[in-house]
């Protein structure tokens, strides 16, 4: 059965979803729209703050739509150029943090936008803040060196000095004890696009720092080098892996109570993520096997989660029989959960939502419409 569609969104917040789906857009729907008087500020700010700004200017040019407004198409445009720019410098610094973790024989497998931005969407569609790689936790002292020895400094970075501070012993541990991850690597640049490069070690599938040492292990066992560029591999997870962590790091995200008081919890490009990945044509996918990735990591309710979400934002892929046949396979008994937030430290301490997905989405300050349960 097909989820139910929302309604009743404005039609600033339609064109939001409709100028992210980068695949097949619906070009009747968006000029349609655009013929009624918007307030086109609103939507370039949920776009931007989305990081979907890039894919709304390809998606106009690929529907040719005429020009109807010259500060709104102006931002896109300029939004879409840097794009490209840091894109292809990303894509240089992510060769050489490759070849450095392939030469330290650590198992390792790169993550989310770093293989996204160069695979599955259009050149200036898809930028990621950070690079992130999947690691045994066992392995972080020698990855530390490595990243040392490049230059990179565990720590904070500082936008107004343009510099990163060292992160102090405490810092340190209280990071990896509350969020299942290490501080960042970082290292300030001057790129086109890029003033800093971020590394994020994840050496969790959720954001507890013990508990999922075993699946985050077969997780990795299971990558493979890949063509990344001329004559570059870059290790990675296989599709069905691939796909499943893009699930379990979105809920990780979506799931804690922090991350909605950082107004971080629902970014619009990971659930795009999910559907461009989802609709690629070069993408081919087992889903018995996906199926039997999530139980023997049971990572089901996780997994669910992300992917009904994701086809609430984008109800495309209900066309896909295949695909929403899975879904309802790993449906759990009890969804209660998909309109809870849980307190990281205390997962008994959970909030409900007093509004739907796609309403709460487009109100920064969601974090009101939580109630103790």
């Amino acid at each position: 059965m097909a989820t139910v569609l929302e309604t009743n969104l404005k039609l600033e917040h339609e064109l939001v979803l409709a100028l992210s789906q980068f695949r097949n857009p619906d070009k009747e729907k968006i000029l349609g729209i655009l013929n009624n008087r918007l307030d086109l500020a609103e939507v370039l700010g949920h776009l931007a703050y989305n990081r979907t700004a890039g894919i709304a200017y390809h998606v106009l040019r690929t529907i040719e739509a005429p020009t109807f407004n010259r500060e709104f198409e102006m931002a896109l445009y300029l939004t879409h150029q840097v794009q490209l720019l840091r894109t292809s410098a990303h894509r240089k610094i992510v060769s050489q943090l490759a070849k450095a973790m392939n030469e330290s024989g650590i198992p390792h497998a790169f993550l989310k936008g770093s293989i996204l931005a160069n695979s599955i969407y259009p050149p200036g569609c898809r930028i990621s803040s950070d690079i992130d790689i999947l690691l045994n936790a066992s392995d972080l002292t020698q990855c530390s060196n490595v990243f040392k020895e490049l230059g990179f400094v565990q720590g904070f970075f500082d936008e107004n000095k343009n510099e990163v501070i060292p992160a102090t012993r405490k810092e340190l541990i209280n990071y990896r004890m509350n969020f299942g991850e290490v501080v960042p690597f970082r290292k300030v640049v001057d790129e086109p696009g890029i003033n800093l490069i971020e590394v994020d070690i994840n050496f969790s599938l959720d954001w507890m720092p013990h508990g999922t040492e075993d699946a985050v292990a077969k997780f990795i066992e299971q990558s493979d080098l890949y063509e990344f560029s001329e004559g570059q591999k870059i290790s990675s997870l296989p599709t069905e892996y691939f796909l499943a962590h893009l699930c379990v790091h979105l809920f990780k995200e979506a799931r804690v109570i922090t991350w909605v008081e950082w107004q971080r919890d629902l970014g619009l490009y990971k659930f795009v993520d999910i559907y461009g990945f989802l609709t690629d044509p070069n993408v081919k996918l087992d889903w018995n096997k996906f199926i039997e990735i999530l139980h023997e990591n049971n990572i089901v309710k996780e997994t669910y989660y992300a992917l009904e979400y994701a086809r609430t934002f984008f109800p495309a892929l209900n066309k896909d029989e295949a695909f929403v046949e899975m879904l309802q396979k790993i449906k759990p008994d009890n969804t209660d959960y998909l309109e809870e937030v849980i307190d990281g430290g205390d997962s008994s301490i959970r909030y409900r939502w007093k509004k739907s997905l796609l309403h709460r989405f487009f109100d920064l300050k969601r974090l009101d419409s939580l109630e103790r349960v």
